[in-house]
């Protein structure tokens, strides 16, 4: 079962894409809106972790920080995609390699 959910033989890319278009169709939206979800951490083992403003904590701490988009109207909203948000201290190839290699093991 875990190799099927990680390693899925679909291009998951197009899978999410056909379902983003399909939300924006029985959606209809009026807006888009870009939000940012925090998801308080306690170390730093797993990806894109770093002190950063938590609006979830109302401070900044030890989080990760997943950003979305929405198709919305007054009466309904729908997520249409999502990513982490890469900190300063992710984006430097050299110095987090070692790190990057840690949190893949």
């Amino acid at each position: 079962m875990q190799q099927f959910v990680t390693t899925p033989m679909w291009d998951t890319w197009a899978v999410r894409a056909r379902l983003a278009r399909r939300a924006i169709e029985v959606v209809d939206p009026v807006a888009w809106v870009v939000d940012d979800t925090s998801f308080p951490k306690d170390g730093k083992g797993s990806p894109c972790v770093a002190r950063q403003y938590s609006g979830t904590l109302g401070k900044v701490a030890n989080c990760q920080v997943g950003v979305s988009v929405h198709a919305v109207t007054d009466t309904a909203s729908s997520p249409l995609d999502w990513r982490l948000f890469v900190p300063t201290s992710w984006d430097d190839e050299a110095a987090d390699a070692a790190t990057r290699s840690e949190v893949a093991a």
